[in-house]
């Protein structure tokens, strides 16, 4: 497995010689003969690619940015596999969109492929380096600024999704704004099982409830986990057996079901979406999100409620972030920063690409939010986090009737110094190649296993000590011992790198 690990960096070095060879051809492309203004090659994720108007959408953008900067960009909405294959093949691109979980930052910063801004973004863009602050950190690699974070929700938040009218028009029971765990929402569903017996109160499918696993960072699939808030020098990893906050959970989500809170079914359900008749749903969102809450979208007023988080680690703050070409020229990668600053720093302008064209796709509403229209759901769809930041542009408002706050995200993130629950690992990520095809076996029999007990169907006491048994046959121990390994290195090179740092 080593040595498939060296094959494949080799393939990166190579991919990136070939870049920066093939550059001096491809840098002449960007300004466009008879006209002073440069051309960035911008290619951002959309599984669907480019939206029916998009084209019109970045003119209407560009016009902006040439004369404010000279600068234009040719936009590319691009699926996951294609961008894959682009940075596989070494095609040139000036901006492009990375992450921790799509086109993987770290690795593509450590093996070379971003251009190191450290000292550019702090002398060219200033105002762009003033509005990250702290968020930095999650973009260096050796102590080196290797990408620009898009600043969004840069932690998890659950929160339960209720029926107001219902529970507190109905039943006269108070939501509150927070709640303190999963288990905090029993009464609602024993108030409603009471009233209807022979249905179900809790929205559950297949898929089990959406951030289930947050508050734990998961290895390998999911069979190893790192708990957030240990009080370890290095934090440990661990088997989910062994994770007891984990496993009180399973035994939560099994007790609703034999309570009858969990349609009986649940394992084999696709979707609950169209029984609206369900009061209790999850979520993932942050503080003061109203896409929950349309009337018009349920037929009854829906209160949120967090249960837990956020969560934060480097990871989540990875979660979207620009990476600049490594083969661009200093020319290039300035005005790829002096392009992200105007998005950064302009709101009218940022809200261009995020909503569209004001009038046709969104209009602004007398709070300062925004309300899309019908063309702009339909033909200009708001995927704000792959065009820029999050946080600058407007906030969007779910009707005239149901209006976000304006300043959500200062609240959001003001949230985020006060109550935010930070991983311990510094943004460790486990190198699979090392011990992949126990992972695959490992993977194969958490499968076995896993719908029924995120969807509370069996007993996670009498389940698990059968699943243990298989995964520690096909090696599991072994696995486990590797994963401590690699983040104790980690660690001790995080610390050494953070000493560095601040000398």
């Amino acid at each position: 497995m080593d040595r498939l690990n060296q094959a494949y960096r080799m393939t990166k070095r190579i991919v990136l010689t070939a870049l920066l060879l093939a550059v001096p051809a491809l840098t002449g492309c960007g300004l466009r003969k008879g006209n002073d203004y440069t051309t960035l090659r911008w290619v951002t994720y959309s599984p669907s690619g480019a939206s029916m108007d998009a084209k019109e959408v970045i003119e209407a953008a560009n016009e902006i940015s040439r004369e404010k900067l000279g600068i234009e960009v040719e936009l590319e909405f691009q699926p996951s596999d294609k961008m894959n294959l682009m940075m596989a093949s070494g095609e040139y691109y000036d901006m492009v969109f990375t992450s921790s979980w799509l086109n993987y930052f770290d690795r593509n910063a450590e093996d070379g492929l971003y251009y190191d801004i450290t000292d550019l973004v702090q002398e060219e863009t200033p105002a762009l380096y003033e509005s990250i602050g702290k968020y930095w950190e999650c973009a260096k690699i050796g102590g080196r600024i290797m990408g620009v974070p898009i600043l969004k929700d840069m932690g998890a938040e659950e929160m339960f999704r209720l029926n107001a009218d219902y529970f507190e028009t109905r039943k006269g029971m108070e939501i509150p704004e927070r709640m303190d765990g999963l288990e905090s929402v029993e009464p609602f569903l024993k108030a409603y099982k009471e009233d209807y017996p022979n249905k179900y109160p809790v929205a559950m499918d297949k898929g089990g409830i959406p951030g289930f696993l947050n508050f734990l960072e998961r290895i390998a699939g999911g069979v190893i986990v790192i708990p957030y808030d240990q009080d370890t020098p290095v934090p440990q990893a661990m088997a989910i057996w062994d994770c007891e906050p984990l496993m009180n959970r399973y035994r939560t989500l099994h007790r609703w079901y034999e309570a009858g809170y969990i349609h009986p079914d649940a394992a084999t359900i696709d979707s609950t979406d169209a029984d609206l008749s369900i009061p209790v749903r999850f979520g993932v969102a942050w503080k003061g999100y109203m896409g929950y809450s349309n009337p018009a979208q349920w037929g009854f007023e829906v209160k949120t409620s967090t249960y837990e988080g956020p969560f934060l680690s480097r990871q989540s703050e990875q979660g979207a972030m620009f990476g600049i070409c490594a083969a661009c020229t200093k020319e290039r990668a300035t005005e790829c920063l002096k392009y992200i600053e105007l998005l950064s720093t302009d709101r009218k302008f940022r809200d261009i690409l995020a909503y569209g064209i004001e009038g046709k796709h969104f209009n602004y509403l007398e709070n300062g939010t925004v309300l899309q229209t019908q063309a702009g759901i339909d033909r200009y769809p708001a995927n704000l986090y792959t065009t820029g930041s999050v946080v600058n542009a407007s906030v969007s408002s779910v009707s005239q009737e149901v209006l976000s706050d304006p300043d959500q995200w200062k609240k959001v993130f003001e949230e985020y110094e006060t109550d935010g629950i930070y991983s311990q690992t510094k943004g460790f990520y486990y190198d699979t190649t090392r011990k992949e095809s126990i992972i695959t076996s490992l993977q194969a029999i958490y499968s076995d296993y896993s719908t029924e007990l995120r969807t509370g169907t069996s007993d996670p006491d009498v389940v698990i000590p059968k699943m243990r048994k298989r995964m520690e046959a096909a090696g599991f121990n072994e696995l486990l011992e590797d994963v401590q390994s690699q983040l104790n290195e980690w660690m001790e090179k995080a610390e050494h790198e953070e000493t560095e740092s601040e000398e």
